[in-house]
């Protein structure tokens, strides 16, 4: 398969590649360059909270082991001395901090510092140790973190705390040796486990890409596993194939029905009409009606497959208005029981009010009860219910209902009765039509039937308030 930066086999072991980067780039920083900063912050927060530990319990007459404890754990000389200087407690590494002690201009400098900085100073010096045999020779240099703080301003006490910065250079060095082989290491096992991951999840998408490219021009089977969104996309895949060869195989029907149903009036319109134009005896009502009725069968199988287009189109759009539906079902039987022997009774109660498309509830009930006539034996039943908030129209036939594994077909495009005959007008497609107009409508609908005994389809709507 082409590899191009769009491609998952590249994405994966390149953002794995970055986010280890990235994590990486990250340590680098913390460890290395912020190394020192974090290290001083924290030696400085450890000697202020040492400092207010110290204070409270300057009273306390174990203060002197609390000192001592304090500052072996955390590598600190202390000593606390008098308003005059003179020591009152002292750790036992207090040698650190009795050079500034003893410094008498030091030690004025620091407790000065403390005053002008509320009570508490802290700074970072360079300090210099020497040893003194005869001459003083300078051993180091080292920097430290010098803590002066006054504990009671009316008879002063001044703690002193000293904490030697250990140099980190080395520690720096060593760091930067483990993560640059912890670096390349990691970034070759990110592009190696991205390289593998990226073909684990790409080798069953690149199979199903290529069975799509091949559905709708024959038997393809989706074959995805590995992983469960891809044994989902693989069975939807399935069930789209399935869909698409069913609706191929409908939408031929539906071209060789109506084909035949188109040719078959036409045929006869122009059959009789040359028998009317030759023979002057056959010009009588009974053969206009016969083209007449033709005509209707022709104009009614135009004007379904123009409402299938403009339904699947999206172009239909819903005209609500306020009227009385049960007025509408009496217009529309008294209409069609003039064409028709079949006798339609209605079943009511009163008129109500609906707020909906008229034009399109209309079509929906002609087009059922059309239906019903088609195919019942002798009459159709129209029922309207009421409660106190639906209205059910219910259109009931007595024919030879509906096989059981058809029913959740007849709803479909291009779905025709496995049942059709000849006689029997229609071109398939009124009941998806009904369907599509009561889906815009948010309405219920449905259809019960039992063989040799006639089907019920009816479908619900919202009433007015009176």
């Amino acid at each position: 398969m082409k590899l191009n930066k769009n491609s998952i086999r590249f994405k994966i072991p390149f953002y794995l590649f970055m986010f280890v980067l990235v994590m990486l780039l990250l340590l680098w920083v913390l460890e290395i360059f912020l190394l020192d900063t974090i290290y001083k912050r924290t030696k400085t927060d450890a000697i202020l909270n040492m400092g207010e530990y110290i204070s409270s319990k300057i009273n306390h007459p174990d203060v002197e082991d609390y000192i001592n404890q304090l500052a072996v754990s955390n590598d600190v000389c202390v000593i606390i001395t008098n308003e005059n200087g003179a020591i009152v407690h002292r750790s036992d590494s207090s040698r650190q901090c009795s050079k500034d002690i003893t410094n008498t201009q030091r030690f004025l400098e620091r407790i000065t510092n403390a005053y002008q900085n509320n009570n508490t100073y802290i700074e970072e010096v360079q300090s210099t140790e020497i040893i003194d045999i005869g001459i003083s020779i300078p051993l180091r240099t080292y920097h430290e973190i010098q803590y002066t703080h006054i504990i009671d301003q009316t008879h002063p006490y001044y703690l002193f705390m000293n904490s030697t910065i250990t140099p980190i250079n080395a520690t720096v060095d060593t760091l930067k040796t483990i993560l640059t082989i912890v670096t390349l290491g990691m970034s070759v096992v990110a592009i190696v486990l991205g390289i593998f991951i990226s073909r684990k999840i790409i080798r069953p998408i690149h199979e199903l890409n290529q069975s799509a490219k091949k559905l709708g021009q024959g038997d393809v089977e989706f074959n995805g596993k590995g992983y469960l969104e891809i044994e989902e996309l693989s069975e939807t895949l399935n069930k789209a194939n399935q869909d698409l060869h069913q609706v191929e195989t409908l939408r031929n029907e539906l071209i060789s029905n109506i084909s035949h149903d188109l040719r078959t009036p036409l045929t006869m319109i122009s059959g009789y009409a040359e028998m009317m134009r030759d023979l002057p005896d056959e010009n009588n009502e009974e053969n206009l009606n016969i083209i007449i009725n033709e005509t209707k069968h022709l104009t009614r199988l135009v004007n379904d497959v123009l409402d299938l287009s403009k339904l699947q189109a999206g172009a239909q759009k819903l005209t609500p208005t306020r009227f009385d539906v049960t007025q509408m079902i009496l217009d529309t039987i008294e209409r069609i029981s003039s064409l028709s022997n079949i006798q339609i009774s209605f079943e009511y109660d009163k008129h109500e009010m609906i707020t909906a498309d008229e034009m399109k509830i209309s079509q929906v009930f002609y087009n059922i009860l059309n239906n019903a006539i088609h195919y019942t034996k002798d009459q159709v039943i129209v029922r309207q219910i009421t409660d106190q908030k639906n209205i059910r129209i219910e259109i009931q036939d007595n024919g030879e209902g509906i096989n059981e594994d058809e029913i959740d077909d007849i709803w479909k495009c291009y779905y025709r009765s496995k049942n059709h005959k000849r006689q029997v007008i229609g071109s398939g497609l009124g009941l998806y039509i009904v369907k599509q107009i009561l889906d815009l409508h948010h309405a219920q609908y449905g259809v019960t039937s039992k063989l040799h005994e006639g089907s019920t389809f009816y479908f619900v709507l919202k009433k007015d308030e009176a």
